[in-house]
């Protein structure tokens, strides 16, 4: 692990230890669009998914609830929100890693049909390495879904400037839906250019 990881997990570590019993009940209230990045997942046919910060473990929940034949499991760097996900979920893989590193065949074993990043990917440290490498990790074939927030450009400009400067106070940087589709996604956003959420679809062949 690099210093710099050290001290992401750290900081991850600290954060999480104090918003783990109240995390689900107040992010519904700014985390949009996780439902509507499920049932878009859930749409199609796949038996294996990983996904990347699992958190408490809440969209695993749902996606087993729904598709309880398939094989789910979780890369999860923050040591409390990995405890509490194997509680949660007894059924699903987990395991401890960054997303710029993440050993994907170490989960479930061989390369997954789908991957998840919700609200994950702008608070990782080098976003552009997590993408390329959970696209080249999916199965032939597979996808790759990110939900998280966007370029929040059609807010009020007050609104704008303070929902960004209080996000990069806990280390999140919202991302810009062309970088997105630069690198072969699929975006659609959410109202005020709020939220977006994204498909990168791995060749089959």
């Amino acid at each position: 692990m690099t210093a710099s990881h050290e001290q992401h997990r750290a900081f991850l570590n600290r954060y999480y230890r104090a918003a783990r019993p109240i995390y689900d009940w107040t992010r519904k209230y700014y985390l949009f669009g996780r439902d509507r990045a499920l049932r878009r997942l859930l749409a199609d046919p796949w038996d294996s998914l990983v996904e990347v910060g699992p958190g408490t473990g809440r969209n695993l929940e749902i996606l087993h609830r729904h598709r309880p034949s398939a094989r789910i499991g979780g890369i999860e760097a923050a040591d409390p929100m990995l405890e509490h996900t194997a509680r949660r979920c007894p059924w699903a893989r987990l395991v401890r890693g960054f997303a710029e590193d993440a050993e994907y065949l170490d989960v479930l074993g061989e390369p997954p049909h789908r991957i998840l990043f919700s609200y994950c990917l702008s608070m990782v440290q080098d976003p552009a390495a997590a993408l390329a490498r959970a696209t080249a990790a999916l199965a032939p074939g597979g996808e790759l879904h990110v939900v998280d927030f966007a370029d929040l450009r059609g807010l009020p400009r007050p609104l704008h400037a303070g929902l960004r400067a209080w996000l990069e106070s806990f280390h999140v940087a919202p991302l810009a839906p062309e970088w997105l589709a630069a690198r072969g996604a699929e975006v659609s956003l959410g109202p005020y250019r709020y939220y977006l959420i994204a498909r990168i679809v791995r060749p089959a062949s």
